[in-house]
């Protein structure tokens, strides 16, 4: 995975009287290929073919992506709990 996108607070919001973090989250990428799970490097993207089973990635080429919070701050409850 590659990170393509680096977590920081943005600013503040006032949310019931109270100041909280506005956050943009870690955002990663996982490109691989579809039928043999193997993740493509940049070699494999400039040829287009995954060099472990040699299918196209035109085809078989996949995308996750995994958001990772920072931080959360704590809200409470109205209730106490």
């Amino acid at each position: 995975m590659r990170k393509i996108r680096e977590g920081k607070t943005l600013g503040t919001q006032m949310v019931d009287g109270k100041e909280l973090p506005i956050m943009q989250p870690e955002i990663y990428e996982r490109i691989y290929c579809k039928n043999c799970d193997n993740e493509v490097d940049s070699e494999e993207q400039a040829i287009g073919t995954c060099t472990q089973c040699n299918q196209p990635w035109l085809t078989n080429k996949a995308k996750d992506i995994h958001i990772k919070v920072l931080e959360m701050p704590i809200m409470g409850s109205d209730t106490g709990e």
